[in-house]
């Protein structure tokens, strides 16, 4: 590792006062971070709050922080997303804007659009919208809506003193919407920043409160902000300016989500007026990746720090099937026989990235022929179970935590067939019902173990800590099951993946918690942000551009460089644009040592035509 430069150690020692860090690629901004946060804690500056933009990058923070500083010091260091700091604000401090207390966040979309089927329901004036036949869009662009509202901090109060009749109408159904989630105390993703906001305004003190608590804050990949993340940070560091903000503008690629590098180069230096440095010297990646990254982003100013050419390659070929033949054969002489710029190649040292995830389809197909791993983000998970009863249990769990769930025991109801004159009552307490149930009544062969779930949430409701020996209950019954050959085969896979997957959340959430202070509401939520999902880097990375942020590999292919694919054909207006040369921009510098850049002259389209395709001019800008 290279020592630190003067200008990283001029921010590794600044103590006091806003600073703004723009780093480039490779330029060791998670390093100067962590380093800075480490000194700060070696000098007896407690309490330091980091965020980040992904559960991923808030782990990484938190390792090298752990190696680097005692355990009772790491202590005084919270490390994670806007969102899950955000929604301990809430759980601890929503009372004071009158939110009920033991919120669960409703991240599924179909669970919102049952709220909204209630909603509807209520209001005979909106009821023909769940009558339609496009009722699936309508409820769709309803959620959509309420969530764009939310996001810009637009509340029904707010909506309802507009000006349009459209307007007026539709906050009868956004309050109600709002009122349905929080009667059952449910909330969602955009209520997050949403409330959290509303906190630190309505309630300056308790802005004031944290920012005594934590006498740092950081924000990494600054450039990424949205409205409601800056505003909500602004929220928080009222009258407080011991906060640094760390970004690449040139790598700000998710303006879908509304983020904005205005808010790190522009809001920040306005509101805060911070000490600002630039790091842009590339301690990953070699000469000849710099040169081809500094023509896409003509402002770019990174300087190459190895003295290694290192190798980009522009190809050409016939069509998909011949591009990914060849991809799957260098990779294989790579990992055989190595490279004069890396020597001992191993999986793990190799990307395929592609604009968007369908452009790998025809890849994925040849390295399975060819028995070459791989995996997709190196994430190794879903957050929902596939079967049938791992459903019901995971849905009975939400009723545990939050007995006022009408939504998850109309869920349960539905998935077994099962008639209750009680669902969709707002009142009631769905904890009883659930118990109430009888499982010999249901025409399933699988009673067994739907009556191992009802074993399994006695156990949680005697002692949430025990979540292991409920699924060793929910295994034992599906392995008799197995046993008595009641299963199909896709049964049986789906079963075992689902409480494979259960085990592995609850062991990483034990990993992050201290015992004592574990509850099942807490971990539902902690799997409902994320912070569960286990990695798995075994195999050759397939990623996306967006899923390739903050990543780095010695070897780097990037695949499908058609213009109408990269740039994406969607990509018409100046700001799109200029995303896409952000994103090629990302994509390149994933790239440590060696990086192809691959083309076909032909694709086949999926109705069967063979359509001629262009180079992209980003492959002209490079050449």
């Amino acid at each position: 590792m290279f020592p630190l430069t003067d200008n990283q150690l001029k921010i590794v020692n600044h103590i006091n006062g806003s600073l703004l860090v723009v780093a480039g690629p490779g330029s060791g901004k998670t390093r100067v971070l962590t380093e800075r946060i480490i000194n700060l804690l070696n000098m007896g500056k407690k309490r330091i709050l980091s965020l980040t933009f992904s559960n991923k990058a808030a782990e990484e923070i938190s390792e090298r922080l752990k190696t680097a500083v005692d355990e009772n010091v790491y202590e005084n260091v919270f490390v994670g997303t806007i969102h899950s700091f955000c929604l301990d604000v809430v759980m601890n401090r929503g009372k004071l804007i009158g939110l009920p207390s033991g919120l669960m966040i409703f991240e599924n979309e179909s669970d919102r659009i049952e709220i909204l089927k209630q909603v509807f329901n209520d209001l005979p004036e909106f009821r023909y919208l769940i009558q339609s036949d496009n009722s699936k869009n309508s409820l769709k662009n309803c959620l959509n809506r309420i969530s764009k509202l939310k996001q810009n901090f637009i509340s029904p109060d707010i909506l309802q003193d507009s000006n349009l009749e459209s307007d007026i109408k539709f906050s009868r159904i956004y309050r109600a919407y709002n009122n349905k989630m929080l009667a059952q105390k449910a909330i969602d993703f955009d209520d997050i920043l949403f409330y959290a906001y509303k906190i630190f305004t309505e309630r300056p003190q308790i802005a004031k409160s944290y920012t005594r608590l934590y006498k740092y804050i950081f924000v990494d990949e600054a450039q990424d902000l949205n409205e409601a993340q800056y505003k909500t940070i602004k929220g928080l560091c009222q009258n407080f300016s011991n906060i640094m903000m760390v970004g690449d503008p040139a790598q700000s690629i998710y303006g879908f989500n509304g983020s904005d590098s205005k808010f790190m180069t522009y809001y920040f230096k306005k509101d805060f007026n911070p000490s600002e440095y630039k790091l842009n010297e590339n301690f990953r990646s070699t000469k000849r990746i710099i040169e081809a990254a500094k023509k896409i982003q003509k402002d770019s100013d990174s300087e190459a720090v190895y003295p290694l050419e290192g190798e980009l390659e522009i190809k050409r070929f016939e069509n998909e099937v011949t591009e990914a033949e060849w991809i799957a054969n260098k990779i294989d002489s790579l990992l055989k026989d190595g490279d004069k710029w890396v020597e001992d190649i191993k999986y793990e040292d190799i990307a395929i990235i592609a604009r968007n995830r369908y452009v790998l389809s025809t890849l994925v197909d040849v390295l399975k022929l060819k028995s070459i791993a791989y995996n997709y983000g190196s994430n190794s998970g879903n957050i929902e179970s596939e079967s049938l009863e791992i459903k019901i249990f995971e849905a009975g769990l939400r009723i545990i935590v939050n007995p006022y769930d009408n939504v998850h025991f109309n869920h349960i109801c539905n998935l077994i067939n099962y008639k209750n004159d009680l669902i969709g009552e707002i009142d009631t307490n769905y904890l009883v019902e659930l118990f109430n149930i009888d499982f010999n009544g249901i025409d399933n062969d699988h009673k067994i173990l739907l009556k191992a779930l009802q074993k399994a949430w006695k156990i949680l409701i005697d002692d949430e800590d025990r979540f292991s020996k409920s699924i060793d209950v929910i295994e034992e019954a599906f392995h008799l099951e197995t046993k008595n050959k009641t299963l199909t085969d896709n049964d049986q896979y789906l079963i075992h993946e689902d409480i494979k997957m259960w085990k592995e959340h609850w062991k990483k959430y034990c990993s992050q918690t201290v015992a004592g202070n574990r509850s099942i509401s807490h971990f539902r939520n902690q799997v409902s942000l994320g912070r569960t999902q286990m990695y798995d880097n075994s195999g050759v990375s397939l990623l996306t551009v967006h899923m390739s942020k903050g990543l780095e590999f010695n070897i780097v292919f990037l695949l499908g460089m058609n213009e109408g694919t990269f740039p994406d054909y969607r990509a018409v207006t100046e700001q799109s644009y200029k995303e896409e040369l952000n994103n090629m921009f990302v994509a390149l510098t994933r790239a440590k040592r060696m990086c192809f850049l691959t083309y076909p002259q032909s694709k086949t389209m999926p109705w069967g035509k063979t359509k001629i395709q262009s180079p992209s001019r980003f492959i002209k800008m490079i050449e």
